[in-house]
């Protein structure tokens, strides 16, 4: 337990920091936006690249995990659309937005490379692969059109910023290679592992700089409602991923991990672009981080994983 609760404990050190350094003003907007796209282009691709040149097998489970991450979105965002089928514009955008995605990427995946290493973090990738088709514009783009705020050319938006992400495109061309057994040459490796070993560090750093909190009654009643709602589900999700799936433990554990990923880093943007409330969205996503951290903590020590 006590190596469990120290590797967790360095993790949120880590976020603890990043948030300590931007609220001194010792880093600021531009910071964090160096810091997100060495994350996203360069050591979490390469953290992907160590993951899958370990611990890659042949299996149709880990296609199965694709899917799910898939299908996890579309059923909350499908809930959240249906439940404010009689709202306003503005809480339609916020909780379709806000209550589906997860942030797998920058957030739950340097605890799973933290706690179970490589085989782990190709399980997360896979299931990103699925989630990223929601959260990267998947829900905004239907959400948007079923509002009637369609605009030309949305689907090949959508599919520009899909496919112009250098996470996407790592897990896709990994999976390819994996698939036909070709392994990268040794020196791409070695860089690879290099890189990738800095990816939980400046991952968590970017996520405290991210943070920002605001306690204005109304924020933080329709935080608490959203944030409720995401949490409800994680636990439905997980119970059902745990106990029903007739798959490896591992991977049902590292499923029950991914379901308390936090919300997504682009979903305040999306809130933004449907006439919905950014700045709640940012706010909320905050309050999230923090609820995550500590519910995979204490998932992490109640399965034993890494004890």
């Amino acid at each position: 337990m006590a190596e469990v609760l120290t590797k967790a404990g360095v993790l949120l050190a880590m976020i603890v920091l990043g948030y300590v350094f931007k609220r001194a003003h010792l880093f600021g907007r531009s910071d964090c936006e160096t810091v997100s796209k060495l994350v996203f282009r360069l050591t979490l691709p390469c953290a992907a690249v160590t993951a899958f040149s370990e611990g890659f097998q042949q299996d149709l489970t880990l296609y199965l995990v694709v899917v799910l991450g898939l299908a996890a979105d579309v059923i909350l965002w499908a809930g959240a659309f249906l439940a404010t089928r009689k709202r306003g514009e503005a809480v339609r955008a916020f909780y379709t937005q806000n209550v589906s995605g997860y942030n797998i990427g920058a957030f739950t995946l340097p605890f799973v490379q933290s706690f179970l290493g490589s085989s782990g973090v190709v399980t997360a990738c896979m299931f990103d692969m699925g989630n990223a088709l929601m959260c990267t514009g998947g829900n905004y783009a239907i959400t948007s059109t079923l509002m009637g705020k369609t605009e030309g050319g949305r689907l090949k938006t959508f599919l520009r910023r899909l496919f112009s992400s250098v996470t996407i495109d790592t897990y896709l061309v990994l999976l390819v290679l994996g698939s036909l057994h070709i392994s990268l040459p040794e020196p791409v490796l070695a860089f690879a592992e290099r890189v990738g070993a800095a990816n939980p560090f400046l991952s968590m750093i970017m996520i405290g700089m991210m943070l920002e909190f605001s306690f204005e009654a109304d924020s933080v009643k329709k935080a608490a409602l959203t944030l409720g709602i995401r949490y409800a589900a994680a636990a439905v999700f997980a119970l059902f991923f745990y106990y029903v799936l007739p798959i490896p433990l591992e991977i049902r554990q590292i499923l029950v991990l991914l379901s308390f990923s936090p919300i997504p880093s682009m979903s305040p943007y999306f809130t933004e672009q449907i006439c919905g409330d950014g700045s709640l969205s940012g706010f909320t996503a905050s309050f999230s981080f923090v609820i995550s951290v500590a519910c995979i903590t204490a998932l992490i020590l109640t399965m034993g994983i890494g004890v």
